[in-house]
């Protein structure tokens, strides 16, 4: 049992970002640190059918299993399979709509009467046990100096510690979605109901209306200190983009990720431990002995030559160009041209980067290296580290630089 994880007052039919236990046991299976997610009750884990396709498709493309103790496993890898658990969805389904349409009239008297037919509520409110809604002054007036100072810019960080050195612990998430509530305004909404002086405001609309129109940058992030980071060898097995570094978690586990722009049809993610520690074998199978330069200075020398000209013809483009009408095939041509540059310029880096000084590697001498030194030999024998689909490390190839 790799980790046990619940989700209390969360419907099985929300979708699965807000579902923080089923998230947690998805990503598990798709970094491969776990192999089957175990439920006791099918219809405790999905009363929604897209996110039930959504979480089979991700765990039987990882590998996974999902056993549910009271039908079996849960699988759409056949017609047969398929045609069962979605027959059971169905039903699953259809009892949440059923009781939510004979729960409909008592939601909307709830509305009516300023009593949130939700559990969680901001912290400035309480539920008695009449279930009538009574306002802790101290924490509205807390909350309110919170809603003050983000609307004059303050970061959500900053107001995080606001909240919390005053007793009020909130995520990240949970402070933007505490400023964004319309209930500072005294408004209770649920659907398509509406009571618009439930309780007392917070704050007055002016204020809430600044609020809501606050960005503030993030700045610029550190840059990553992982291995791998930066270096480009590690690709994505879908659409060969060069993989970033991430989190999962709330960053408790980091992992290496394709990068969540451009297209790619099935975009993958695997622990970062993981990654580095074949990588590392892999250069160390292949320097292990050999004393000699690593060295393509040549090709450096022709790839930077060939940056120049596609440089130069992008640059030419640009000026015949100017001025032309049909601004569709000009705008078709430039893109052309600059995906042909910024190749020649990629493989000029990598190339670049791939130099590393005389050295004779044996046993024990990786970890005499500093990082740096790492790095370069990395790129001097790695071309590439393919990451495919799946789970575990045998999803990685290996392509080693001719």
């Amino acid at each position: 049992m790799v980790e046990t994880l619940e989700e209390l007052d969360v419907s099985g039919g929300a979708a699965l970002e807000p579902r923080p236990g089923l998230s947690r046991a998805v990503d598990l299976i798709e970094r491969g640190q776990a192999e089957v997610v175990v439920v006791a009750y099918f219809d405790r884990l999905f009363r929604s059918l897209p996110v039930q396709r959504e979480v089979t498709e991700r765990v039987e493309s990882a590998g996974g299993a999902i056993l549910a103790v009271d039908v079996g496993e849960v699988r759409a890898d056949t017609a047969s399979h398929w045609m069962s658990s979605t027959m059971l969805g169905a039903v699953a389904e259809y009892q949440r709509r059923a009781t939510a349409e004979r729960t409909e009239d008592g939601k909307r008297r709830s509305v009516a009467n300023g009593v949130p037919p939700f559990p969680n509520l901001p912290p400035y409110l309480r539920r008695g046990r009449d279930k009538q809604i009574t306002v802790d002054a101290k924490k509205a007036r807390i909350v309110r100096q919170a809603a003050k100072m983000r609307a004059d810019g303050a970061t959500i960080e900053s107001i995080r510690a606001h909240l919390a050195k005053r007793g009020i612990e909130r995520s990240y998430h949970g402070t933007q979605a505490l400023l964004r509530s319309r209930m500072l305004l005294g408004e209770l909404r649920f659907g398509d109901y509406l009571n618009e002086h439930a309780f007392p405001a917070i704050v007055d609309s002016e204020t809430w209306q600044r609020v809501q129109r606050v960005t503030v940058p993030r700045g610029p992030r550190a840059k990553s200190e992982r291995l791998l980071a930066r270096l480009g060898v590690l690709r994505c097995g879908s659409c060969r983009a060069r993989m970033v570094v991430g989190s999962a978690n709330n960053g408790a586990y980091p992992i290496y990720r394709c990068p969540p722009v451009g297209d790619c049809s099935q975009r993958v993610t695997i622990s970062a431990t993981v990654a580095e520690r074949t990588v590392v074998e892999a250069v160390k199978d292949l320097l292990a002995g050999i004393e000699g330069r690593a060295s393509v200075e040549g090709g450096v020398g022709e790839a930077a030559e060939e940056f120049a000209r596609r440089q130069g013809a992008l640059d030419n483009a640009i000026r015949a160009f100017d001025g032309l009408e049909d601004e569709e095939v000009t705008r078709e041509r430039l893109r052309e041209l600059r995906e042909a540059r910024d190749q020649a310029r990629e493989r000029h880096d990598d190339l670049l980067a791939a130099s590393a000084p005389a050295i004779t590697l044996g046993a024990g001498d990786w970890d005499l290296l500093s990082d740096e030194g790492k790095r370069d030999l990395i790129k001097a024998v790695i071309g590439a580290a393919v990451v495919r689909p799946g789970r575990g490390a045998d999803r990685i190839s290996i392509e080693p630089r001719s």
